[in-house]
């Protein structure tokens, strides 16, 4: 199983605001850190942006 697959297992059981304030709080240290991101940081983030738009949610509304 991929890395990516595993993640997406991971957080595919969570509930949409839950996964909303990962997003967030992963962006907002991102943008603490000069937008430096980390590999993992990159495969977290498109996992939760996958799964919050397979929700239906907004992502521009998120930032």
């Amino acid at each position: 199983m991929s890395d990516l697959t595993a993640l997406y297992e991971r957080y595919r059981g969570l509930p949409t605001n839950e996964l909303e304030d990962t997003l967030y709080d992963i962006e907002m240290s991102a943008s603490l850190t000069l937008g430096m991101n980390t590999a993992t940081e990159r495969d977290h983030k498109e996992v939760l942006r996958r799964i919050l738009r397979e929700r239906g949610v907004d992502l521009n509304s998120l930032f």
